[in-house]
């Protein structure tokens, strides 16, 4: 078991660091939110917020959970970010849909317990494909030290 656990801890550790920056976005958003519906009706406001906070996120992300440093693949990970929110929202949207079709006026109650399981499932959705995004390739990369360091290799 120990075994077991050495190799998934770090990818637990990581989890819960993404899950900790993810709830300071969320705040993020309920502020950006908050201000601009001073300006804006509800939707465009809903939606500027969380474009902004997805920015912000995908910037925190990076840095803090996968410890990606520089400019490399920002834009990449950008587009990453965006299209996972788009992902979201239509899990979430379909998820509301398909509790209004079955249930007959599903409660407030009942609303947010299907958008708080699918926002699970699609945080770990999210933490995934920015893990593999983030951090699978830094191990297969070579370095211009490695180039030069390293001796040439012969083909056959």
């Amino acid at each position: 078991m120990t075994g077991a656990w050495a190799r998934w801890r770090p990818v637990v550790v990581q989890l819960v660091v993404f899950a900790s920056v993810g709830a300071a976005l969320n705040v993020l958003y309920g502020l950006l939110y908050v201000v601009l519906r001073e300006q804006l009706s509800a939707q465009p406001a809903n939606a500027l917020a969380l474009i902004l906070s997805t920015i912000a996120g995908t910037f925190g992300h990076r840095y803090v959970t996968f410890g990606v440093r520089g400019t490399e693949r920002t834009v990449q990970h950008q587009v990453l970010g965006l299209a996972l929110l788009g992902f979201s929202l239509a899990v979430t949207a379909g998820s509301l849909w398909l509790l209004d079709a079955l249930v007959d006026q599903p409660s407030r109650l009942q609303e947010v317990v299907v958008l708080v399981a699918a926002n699970l499932g699609t945080g770990l959705v999210r933490f995934f494909m920015f893990r593999v995004a983030m951090v699978g390739r830094r191990h297969h990369r070579t370095t211009a030290d490695d180039r030069t360091t390293a001796p040439p290799s012969r083909s056959a």
